[in-house]
């Protein structure tokens, strides 16, 4: 909260600030956002608007709904009829440019959805402030935003914490419970997301049965924390999936130079842009030359190659358990050209 908070400068009336919030799925965007906008509403005498998945309602209902939800919202119950986005940008440019808001557009996955709601700075009063959660850091670059913050990792403490009070309900936990916690706090890698998911379903167990429920967390991911990270990947374009998932099934931790060149000799072409565009969409990252997946992005990734068969993995696109490769060679499911 204080980083967003610094960057939006709210004591500042004579310009107009738009702050964008980015980080992977699940890392806590939303709450930030939330928790920011209930801080410091009052600055804004009611002119407020905290619009909610604007990536999913805008699919369900159109820009155009969601424009009328932003003025609504702000100006009160007026009852706004728009004939089509393009009518809807002018409006609230005309409506809303005289006021001091604070509006907040959360979960948003596409530049149209930023330029029919919040086209540029002067749409809105001097003292105004937009605040954008996304997973895309060059979403924001591309509509020019300049304040961002990209949503850190929880630290140690802070994730055991967390999976204390939603396992438990308190951090004063049994001791028995240690190598649990440890286990747990070590699959969800700090995100917040998986530790709330993984404490509810540890919430009211004992600790055996604790321990079976992270056995089938090491064979299987958990659905929910995996269709909130795929989000993602489904954003892709086709050439870019590839890449990601031959990241997630190979090359976590590689030298950059190295997959470079591995996948490029593959694909023929370069796949730097293919890298870029998985950067900013917050799949990967590069620290110090080298690759890195958060391991539940990897465990995603590998889940999708896995249920293109579950019960055969001859038939997968990719084979990295070296049980699952041996399998496949001794079944005689691959034909082998050996080149001397």
């Amino acid at each position: 909260m204080d980083e967003v908070i610094s960057r939006l400068n709210v004591g500042s009336d004579d310009v107009v600030h738009m702050v964008g919030i980015h980080g992977i799925g699940g890392i806590g965007k939303s709450t930030i956002a939330r928790a920011v906008y209930n801080s410091i509403s009052h600055h804004f005498e009611g002119f407020c608007c905290f619009l909610e998945n604007v990536r999913e309602n805008s699919r369900k209902y159109g820009l155009g709904h969601l424009q009328q939800m932003v003025l609504s919202d702000i100006l009160g119950d007026e009852d706004f009829k728009l004939r089509n986005v393009s009518n809807g940008m002018p409006m609230i440019e005309q409506r809303l440019c005289s006021k001091k808001v604070l509006l907040v557009l959360d979960d948003v996955d596409k530049i149209e959805q930023l330029q029919a709601i919040a086209g540029a700075p002067n749409w809105f009063g001097l003292g105004s402030r937009v605040i954008i959660t996304t997973r895309g850091l060059g979403l924001l670059k591309h509509h020019e935003v300049k304040r961002t913050y990209e949503v850190e990792e929880l630290n140690d403490k802070e994730a055991r914490e967390l999976l204390c009070w939603n396992a438990f309900k308190t951090d004063k936990v049994d001791s028995r419970y240690t190598a649990i916690l440890n286990r747990a706090v070590g699959y969800a890698s700090r995100l917040p997301l998986a530790l709330e998911v993984i404490g509810s379903n540890l919430f009211g167990k004992e600790d055996d049965e604790c321990t079976r429920t992270l056995d089938r967390y090491d064979r299987f991911p958990d659905k929910k924390i995996n269709d909130i990270l795929k989000v993602s990947y489904d954003s892709l374009e086709e050439d870019e999936g590839n890449v990601f998932l031959d990241i997630a099934c190979f090359f976590n931790g590689h030298k950059l130079a190295d997959v470079e060149d591995i996948l490029s000799a593959h694909y023929g072409v370069s796949v730097k842009y293919s890298i870029e565009e998985l950067i900013g969409k917050s799949l990967i990252k590069i620290d110090g030359g080298l690759m890195t997946l958060h391991y539940l992005i990897q465990d995603m990734g590998r889940e999708i190659v896995r249920l293109e068969s579950p019960h055969e993995p001859g038939k997968r696109s990719r084979l990295w358990f070296c049980e699952d490769v041996v399998q496949v060679l001794n079944e005689n499911k691959v034909r082998l050209i050996l080149l001397v």
